[in-house]
């Protein structure tokens, strides 16, 4: 299993080449489709074409000047006014709708041709090869029931690798999601960050049999290194990330066995970091805002659009041996715990913090604004006692600790209580707003 043998010789079939590409080869393959795409989707997508920010002269040089063109917003897809869709609607085989917070009532629609799908259904196949080896039995704990969605789209892969996908009853309680993988005993697993967290800690605290799973792939979210340090301990499993996005067609790019940022999906993909506040193009190696282009897609073709995510690139050529640019991602924009007095907290190392007290299943975080302003965590949790252990993990934190207790901000530790927290999905700071 390696990323260099994989990844790079597919990227060299799908741009056409029968050996292995060069930076060469990929940078021509990307501004060739760059220039397709814009000319594509100026002509075809009425938002594209009645664009009044559209630099006079279309056509890209080298890959630099995509920086002359506007950025796509996701603003632009929920409000979808003028469309963006460049086909007509009976072309899509999937159409995805994602609720998107703070808008409300208001949904970003992505629309799906066949191709599209075809390709995803491709990059996991040769994506996961670095990963699993044929004939293995793995575990998808993505929703999987729906055809076409990204766990449907995933078994696909997995299936023509040649390994056995076995899709895991997410839309159950944790209880029956722990028996079905102990039943099972997959040697890979694939999830959301939060779900394996849960199993893996449940397993590890109700007495049961011991499980051990060699690899886990591990998308949808960010990744704590508490997180990566409790599977290994509870299933002995190497995690490798992957960054993907349903604007990205799920696909965006995957670690390797160097876990030294993630391989970019470039036959498909040309990604960019930017300044969030200003729009300005960094230089590898800067950290900034994630902006992709979508190079093949003609069912719904994305120019420059902001994913709200953080991160850098880098070009210098992996351990692994792979020429693949490789994205070292950060967390969300714009997502963090504000603590008083204008200072403010990564609601990734919050996340992380709590994570690493090992009696802690799941959890969810709130954070209350105004004049009592407070932090509340909701823990799940076998024993009691592991209220105190959060607490102190947080107000002992290098970081975190003096932050707290600088400001007039209460820390509240509890358990949770009422309905099980959803199996699958993002770990968000809810915000509710308080007195004053």
């Amino acid at each position: 299993m390696n990323g260099f043998g994989t990844l790079d010789a597919w990227v060299g079939r799908t741009i056409g080449l029968d050996r292995l590409p060069t930076r060469d080869d990929i940078e021509a393959y990307q501004l060739r489709c760059l220039n397709e795409t814009i000319a594509y989707a100026r002509s075809q997508s009425p938002f594209y074409r009645q664009r009044s920010d559209w630099p006079e002269r279309g056509d890209l040089q080298d890959l630099g000047d995509i920086a002359r063109f506007p950025l796509t917003t996701p603003a632009d897809l929920v409000r979808n006014d003028p469309s963006l869709i460049a086909l007509p609607m009976r072309d899509a085989v999937r159409l995805v709708t994602i609720p998107t917070s703070g808008t409300s009532g208001r949904q970003k629609r992505l629309f799906f041709t066949e191709a599209d799908i075809e390709a995803i259904v491709a990059y996991f196949e040769h994506g996961m090869a670095t990963i699993v080896r044929p004939g293995s039995c793995v575990a998808v704990a993505f929703p999987a029931q729906r055809p076409d969605s990204v766990g449907d789209l995933l078994m696909r892969g997995l299936a023509r690798l040649g390994a056995l996908p076995v899709a895991l009853p997410v839309d159950g309680t944790l209880e029956t999601l722990v028996g079905a993988l102990r039943e099972l005993q997959p040697v890979a697993i694939a999830g959301m960050p939060v779900t394996l967290g849960a199993v893996a800690r449940l397993m590890a605290a109700d007495g049961g049999p011991s499980l051990r799973i060699e690899t886990a792939l591990v998308s949808a979210d960010s990744v704590s290194p508490s997180f990566k340090a409790a599977l290994a301990v509870v299933w002995g499993t190497e995690v490798f990330e992957h960054w993907g996005m349903t604007e990205t067609g799920y696909g965006g790019a995957l670690a390797c066995e160097a876990h030294d940022g993630l391989h970019i999906r470039e036959g498909d993909l040309y990604l960019e970091v930017i300044e969030a506040n200003t729009g300005r193009v960094l230089p590898a190696g800067h950290e900034g805002e994630v902006v992709v282009s979508t190079l093949r897609r003609r069912g719904l073709p994305l120019i420059r659009y902001r994913t709200g995510d953080s991160g850098c690139i880098v070009e210098t050529r992996c351990h692994c041996g792979s020429i693949l640019r490789r994205l070292r991602l950060g967390g969300r924009i714009g997502e963090p715990i504000a603590v008083g007095e204008g200072r403010s907290l990564s609601a990734e190392i919050v996340d992380d913090i709590v994570f690493a007290v090992p009696g802690v299943i799941d959890f969810s975080i709130q954070l209350r604004s105004g004049r009592n302003a407070g932090l509340t965590v909701d823990i799940l949790t076998a024993d009691p006692r592991t209220i105190e252990d959060v607490r102190y993990a947080l107000l002992h934190h290098p970081i975190a600790g003096p932050l707290l207790q600088s400001v007039k901000m209460s820390v509240a530790i509890g358990l949770a209580s009422g309905p099980s927290f959803p199996l699958c999905r993002k770990r968000r700071v809810t915000v509710v707003q308080g007195e004053g």
